[in-house]
């Protein structure tokens, strides 16, 4: 099914994903700099999360460039 989306709508897609790109880039800069971060409960750490995170934001930050460049290639196209 195609259907037009407006290039504004597009934009504002556009901009909140490299916003979350760089909030993970941000999160993986702290980790690899030393910070952890822990599951836990009442205030109470109970398990460190800190691969877990890096892992995830290592693939936030993967697949955003995926898609900025999908982005890129259909407007290099026109």
């Amino acid at each position: 099914m195609d259907r037009s989306i407006p290039s504004d709508v597009v934009e504002q897609w556009m901009t909140h994903l490299r916003l979350q790109r760089t909030r993970a880039r941000d999160a993986v800069f702290l980790i690899e700099g030393g910070a952890t971060l822990h599951d836990g409960r009442n205030g109470e750490a109970m398990h460190d999360a800190t691969q877990r995170w890096l892992s995830e934001q290592r693939e936030v930050i993967a697949e955003v460039d995926r898609l900025v460049a999908l982005y890129d290639g259909l407007n290099a196209q026109h």
